[in-house]
């Protein structure tokens, strides 16, 4: 039987294995990639959420049409405000100097023209703003409006 201070013999450890061993490590040949596919995933749905917020976009309520198609990011924009105020790309011009204005801006270029105005501006002034685009040379024009919404869920 041991005595009061000695250990049991599985507790005991020899001189020989006091040693440190040398452990090989070796490259893991596997990449792992849950950390990266995580932060993707959020950064995903960052922008998809902020994306909507960075339009920049003049505040027009344009007219609904059965066949209306989505607008394309390419040429200049010519806006008519309710309060008759008219907009190239973004920037108020007077609507005296609308013509000067619009041919320094379109100038020689053939790139398309998308004319939007507020449902609610008189027929008469649109047809001037047109009238005006004409003269300076535009021959691709098209006029913006939104999709037709259904109430009733059926197509007539």
């Amino acid at each position: 039987m041991a005595g009061a201070g000695s250990l049991p013999q599985e507790h005991r450890v020899s001189k020989k294995r006091r040693q440190l061993t040398k452990v090989n490590y070796r490259p893991l040949a596997d990449i792992n990639i849950t950390a990266l596919v995580d932060v993707t995933l959020v950064l995903l749905i960052i922008f998809m959420v902020a994306a909507p917020m960075l339009k920049n976009s003049v505040d027009v309520a344009v007219p609904q049409a059965s066949t209306a198609e989505s607008k394309s990011n390419e040429g200049i924009t010519i806006t008519v405000k309710k309060d008759g105020s008219i907009l190239i790309d973004q920037t108020k011009v007077d609507e005296s100097s609308f013509d000067l204005a619009f041919e320094q801006t379109y100038g020689s270029s053939k790139e398309p023209v998308f004319l939007q105005a507020d449902k609610e501006v008189p027929y008469q002034k649109v047809l001037h703003v047109i009238d005006v685009l004409r003269q300076v040379g535009v021959t691709d024009l098209g006029l913006i409006a939104d999709p037709l919404q259904s109430t009733s869920g059926r197509r007539g």
